[in-house]
């Protein structure tokens, strides 16, 4: 697959979001609050010898990943809108240098637990917006019941020529970069969870 450049991005995927116009109005620089946190995790793009950013695709697009997402960023720079996901983590592969990425995704009940009574299933909060989505229980509802949270985890590699490659790098740590890099992974992502949670949620689109 032809590497990314920032100048051949594909458009947002409808499974996360990238909070561009908010990033811009509260700026504390008038550019980018994406680009202020960038620049406190600075230490997270540097190379093996901890001066000169990585030119490595993987390991960028991990450190822009986690910097544009909470805990780190709140609010995220980039959330997703797909309810059933619960996480989304990356790693690096010691076999090939690809980026091996792990989404846990919630279920319903397996039929082999379907008629396990005495459990609760996931808390379905379909209110406020910001907390649509599939939640643990809360500590008064646990002191009812126990509750019973099936998930799947998805695990596959993202081969770093498949991602983008930053274009600054290793002069410079620029907010271009590592949009475009979230951009990449973020589409890479979506092709490969809008399947599943289309078989879950056959008319539910990207819940």
């Amino acid at each position: 697959m032809e590497r990314q450049t920032r100048d051949h991005l594909e458009e947002s995927p409808m499974l996360f979001v990238f909070n561009d116009t908010d990033d811009r109005e509260r700026a504390s620089d008038g550019v980018s609050r994406y680009g202020a946190y960038l620049r406190q995790n600075a230490d997270r793009f540097t190379d093996w010898d901890g001066e000169a950013v990585t030119t490595d695709p993987a390991e960028f697009a991990r450190a822009a990943w986690e910097v544009a997402t909470s805990p780190i960023m709140a609010p995220p720079y980039l959330e997703w809108a797909a309810e059933r996901v619960q996480s989304v983590t990356f790693t690096g592969s010691e076999y090939d240098g690809s980026l091996i990425t792990r989404v846990q995704v919630a279920t319903p009940r397996p039929n082999a637990l379907r008629n396990v009574r005495g459990f609760a299933d996931w808390h379905r909060d379909t209110g406020w917006p910001t907390l649509r989505g599939y939640h643990i229980p809360g500590d008064a509802d646990l002191a009812d019941r126990p509750a019973m949270l099936p998930s799947v985890l998805l695990v596959f590699a993202i081969g770093a020529g498949d991602l983008y490659l930053p274009q600054d790098a290793p002069a410079a740590l620029t907010v271009a970069d590592a949009q475009a890099a979230v951009k990449r992974l973020a589409a890479l992502l979506d092709a490969r969870l809008a399947p599943v949670l289309s078989a879950l949620d056959p008319a539910g689109g990207a819940s």
